[in-house]
């Protein structure tokens, strides 16, 4: 049985796999890590290759947590 990380609006689904993963790479914070790079002008492509994600990770987490940034 595959468990995913709760959201509120449930259009966000990861497994336990990814979100343990994103944390493994992001850090306990990682909305402001992401915050940050999204800061440096980093594009989600550049990003992902950065931390080792998909960058399509990377943009639904953005658009998620509504960090501004590459569409």
């Amino acid at each position: 049985m595959l468990h995913y990380l709760p959201c509120k609006d449930q259009s966000l689904a990861f497994t336990m796999e990814d979100a343990y993963r994103i944390l493994g790479v992001l850090g306990p914070m990682p909305r402001e890590a992401l915050v940050a790079m999204v800061d440096y002008g980093l594009s989600d492509a550049e990003i992902g290759r950065y931390f080792g994600l998909p960058h399509q990770m990377i943009t639904t987490l953005r658009e998620h947590w509504l960090i501004a940034g590459d569409p």
